[in-house]
């Protein structure tokens, strides 16, 4: 018996040992960054990666608002902001499409450039951004929609103008 025990101690020892053993998680972690231009809410947060819009049966969607600031480390220079392409959802298949109007604060944004001028963007300064602008997604027409899951990609670009005024 004496014989079986002490292997027994020695293997079950060694198997705690390997048991013991260390896990590693290898987590990447990325920043866009420039360093001359950005677009946060207003607590400083990241603009959120999708939204959801509200339908209500015989009305449409309902528009949403995002509350945004500009950030900038140029004070004379205006921004730039436009869409990359219209904006509009369509369903799981690619049909039904609803065309979107995208504005933000009281400029309707298009394809084209869409200056802020520095003066009114940035009243105060640069220091804490922007004053509040909301970014405003709508159906363009108002209207019933066929049932189904629709989705789209609203994309903008904001640069700094090229020269101030």
């Amino acid at each position: 018996m004496k014989k079986f025990i002490k292997p027994l101690l020695i293997v079950s020892t060694m198997a705690a040992v390997f048991s013991t053993q260390a896990v590693q998680k290898d987590i990447t972690v990325n920043a866009n960054v420039d360093a001359t231009i950005d677009m946060t809410q207003p607590d400083n947060t990241a603009l959120p990666s999708s939204i959801d819009m509200q339908y209500l049966p015989g009305k449409g969607l309902t528009p949403f608002n995002l509350n945004t600031k500009v950030w900038s480390n140029n004070a004379t220079a205006g921004v730039n902001i436009r869409l990359v392409r219209a904006a509009s959802l369509a369903d799981v298949n690619g049909a039904n499409k609803i065309p979107l109007t995208i504005s933000l604060g009281d400029k309707v944004l298009t394809t084209t450039n869409q200056l802020l001028e520095a003066a009114t963007l940035f009243p105060a300064g640069i220091e804490n951004g922007s004053d509040v602008l909301p970014l405003r997604f709508a159906q363009t027409a108002q209207g019933t929609i066929a049932t189904g899951t629709y989705s789209g990609i609203v994309s903008l670009v904001v640069t700094q103008a090229t020269k101030a005024p």
